[in-house]
């Protein structure tokens, strides 16, 4: 299936994505009819017993081994494995840093095709699918539901705020589009959720990470990064002028300093995310504004 290029998306071409996904859809039909697909250790009653461990706040006081409690002289409680779904939420960044690549298309429009494809695979599972989209506008937030309406909403959120994205009327990206958005994924994936950030993750604070890095304790987190392979290098040697809505730069990239010094920087940066990802247990995978999104299209 071609990949979506230029500067901006339509509702049309996210919905389109969904023919890439008739296949598993009537594969799953007649696998899921009786039972479901993902086990998943939870706190709480279930089918199988699993093991016996201290008790932590939050945990069902009904699952309380009292004999143990009473030989060990601490509350232990037993923990179950059962089979459950895990609605999915995909969270999608529309801010102004995304509004940026230098071949075939933007790092916005990437995000928004890495959203669509995962909405309509997860949904093609038989899967309850909603999401979080935050851009220059503010955050809205599509409740995960098992019907292709709840994904054509979402994928009419992230087109309205691709579309919103403008060189003319962009602000500085704040910090705080970012805590708002997590906000909303507090009330809207408390627990038991699995979440899919799709961002550059430019304007995160640390302390925005750390918050996110948390959500992931009590789900299933996952993080794609996008960006642009100019900012990872800078240009051929010459002298370039660069252009935001604030400020006209002049920079010069023929010193080898300078290439080392950039690309350092963006090292630095995505490292730390990297970072925050391999300590908390979260998946995380780069993806350029050139790369192929087929490998999207298989069940995850």
């Amino acid at each position: 299936m071609a990949q979506l290029t230029g500067a901006y998306v339509t509702i049309n071409d996210l919905v389109s994505l969904t023919a890439a996904y008739g296949k598993v859809r009537k594969r799953k039909r007649k696998a899921r009819k009786l039972t479901g697909d993902r086990f998943s250790r939870q706190r709480g009653r279930g089918v199988d017993f699993e093991e016996v461990r201290l008790y932590q706040p939050g945990d069902d006081v009904r699952n309380i081994d009292w004999n143990v409690t009473a030989r060990k002289n601490e509350p232990h409680t037993k923990v179950f494995t059962e089979e459950r779904e895990k609605p999915t939420l995909v969270v999608v960044d529309q801010t102004a840093t995304m509004f940026f690549g230098s071949k075939l298309r933007l790092k916005s429009v990437v995000a928004a095709e890495i959203a669509a494809r995962l909405a309509w695979v997860t949904l093609a599972q038989h899967d309850r699918v909603g999401g979080v989209v935050f851009g220059e506008d503010g955050t809205k937030t599509t409740k995960p539901l098992r019907n292709s309406r709840s994904v054509v909403k979402l994928l009419r959120d992230i087109a309205i705020a691709n579309q919103a994205l403008r060189v003319t009327n962009l602000q500085q990206a704040k910090e705080q589009l970012w805590e708002n958005m997590i906000t909303h994924l507090q009330c809207a994936a408390p627990h038991h959720h699995r979440i899919i950030v799709i961002s550059d993750f430019k304007n995160i604070s640390q302390d925005a990470i750390q918050e996110l890095m948390h959500r992931g304790r009590h789900n299933e987190l996952q993080v794609f990064h996008v960006y642009d392979e100019l900012e990872i290098n800078l240009p051929p040697a010459n002298q370039y002028t660069v252009t935001s809505v604030a400020n006209t730069i002049e920079f010069d990239s023929t010193g080898n300093t300078t290439k080392r010094e950039y690309s350092r920087r963006y090292e630095v940066r995505v490292d730390r995310l990297k970072t925050y990802c391999v300590q908390n247990l979260v998946a995380f995978e780069s993806l350029s504004t050139t790369e192929n999104l087929d490998f999207l299209s298989l069940e995850r």
